[in-house]
């Protein structure tokens, strides 16, 4: 380069800044505006999403977890009760044991010790599954676990009592799979008090005619 090139460059004026050439302060650099208040409400909507979708996941993992425990424990329901028919099967053959022991007689015999020794060992096996025997001689009736063949009016006796045992009852776990069959002794008045209806009853249809 000459030394006339060198002094023509040194006096060129030097470029205008932004504002000389008619550009607005927004497009000379990146300052804060528009694009700004955008970006943040997007960011506020998604961050709403996000805990809409966090609550739904956790409430349909709650929902999901209930629904687990109540299936383990509808199952472990049914493999409790599945032989419940089974067991109902079995209960005339215990019957029928216990039949042959209450004959009179032959207290020495092998044939009785025997009969002893299986209904014992057959009454473990049940026992082990769950089966149990109701026996409320003496006890106050309960029309849920006893079925009354046979009413007695007893002096006495405060309230209904099983006073004689026909059949035992049995149950499976805590379901009753067999009523048992008794007889039950009533004090007098309680009877009086269940003829006295229709007796009144039976007035007042003679009345009426």
């Amino acid at each position: 380069m000459t030394e006339e090139e060198r002094r023509l460059k040194l006096e060129e004026p030097a470029e205008a800044p932004a504002e000389e050439k008619g550009l607005a302060p927004s497009d000379a650099g990146d300052g804060p505006g528009v694009g700004d208040d955008a970006f943040q409400e997007e960011m506020a909507t998604l961050q709403q999403e996000i805990a809409r979708f966090k609550e739904l996941y956790l409430r349909k993992l709650a929902d999901f977890d209930n629904y687990r425990k109540r299936q383990e424990r509808e199952m472990g329901e049914f493999r409790r009760y599945a032989k419940a028919e089974l067991m109902r099967d079995c209960l005339p053959v215990v019957d029928n044991l216990e039949r042959a022991l209450a004959v009179p007689g032959g207290d020495s015999s092998g044939l009785r010790e025997g009969v002893e020794l299986v209904l014992r060992q057959f009454k473990d096996v049940l026992a082990r599954h769950g089966l149990s025997e109701v026996d409320p001689i003496g006890k106050p009736f309960d029309p849920t676990h006893h079925e009354a063949i046979s009413r007695n009016e007893v002096p006495g006796v405060l309230e209904p009592t099983v006073v004689q045992v026909l059949q035992k009852g049995y149950v499976l776990g805590e379901r009753l799979i067999r009523p048992a069959l008794v007889i039950v002794a009533v004090p007098p008045i309680a009877a009086q008090r269940v003829q006295e209806p229709d007796s009144e009853e039976a007035n007042g249809q003679d009345n009426r005619n």
